[in-house]
């Protein structure tokens, strides 16, 4: 993963909070209730935001040792106190070889990047983006997308297998409570991801 490269110990948040424009709209708010030692993923989408607000951000979450990640936005993404890059499924375009170098990693080695994935091919392309993990989703029924089939546990378990594989972590998204985690805990998951959880 991107944070290897570093030398820096390092692992994986267990719990991974997005925020959203109806239900969690606001950075700020989403990384002072997530615990310590998590993940944020801003997803910015038409935001844009600004080198100001993203050192901001940077610094609130360096106080909680909290992961910060920016959705869609590669510029962003490299800006100060940003540890991470988050692509949605179909930004996942990258050629490469072998899970090494996206282009938000010019100049950003340490970068992390995840990405979304709801099926077999998008892990493969995840994978050849340079991801370092991916949000595996839907995995239950969830109330951003009522009535959308759902992976359920076993495709589930086969996603993150896969994934795993690859050399990428695996993050649970989609209708997730500490019940449901508890029905995947024998696959290969580093860990959880919401909006919800965010409340």
């Amino acid at each position: 993963m991107a944070r290897e490269k570093t030398g820096k110990p390092w692992r994986w948040p267990r719990l991974l909070l997005l925020t959203d424009p109806a239900r969690q709209p606001d950075p700020e708010k989403a990384i002072a209730e997530a615990p310590r030692g998590a993940g944020v993923i801003f997803r910015a989408y038409g935001d844009r935001p600004g080198p100001a607000r993203l050192r901001a951000l940077g610094r609130m979450a360096a106080r909680k040792d909290i992961l910060l990640l920016v959705a869609g936005d590669d510029r962003a993404a490299r800006g100060l106190g940003v540890g991470g890059l988050h692509l949605p499924q179909y930004r996942l375009k990258y050629p490469s070889t072998e899970h090494m170098f996206h282009p938000a990693r010019r100049g950003k080695p340490g970068l992390v990047i995840t990405a979304a994935a709801h099926d077999e091919r998008a892990i493969i392309a995840a994978a050849r983006a340079g991801a370092d993990a991916v949000l595996i989703s839907p995995v239950f029924p969830t109330e951003s997308h009522p009535g959308a089939q759902t992976l359920g546990p076993i495709r589930y378990a086969r996603l993150a297998t896969l994934a795993r594989e690859k050399g990428m972590a695996a993050f649970a998204l989609g209708g997730m409570t500490q019940a449901r985690a508890r029905r995947l805990s024998g696959a290969a998951m580093a860990g959880i991801a919401g909006i919800s959880l965010l409340r």
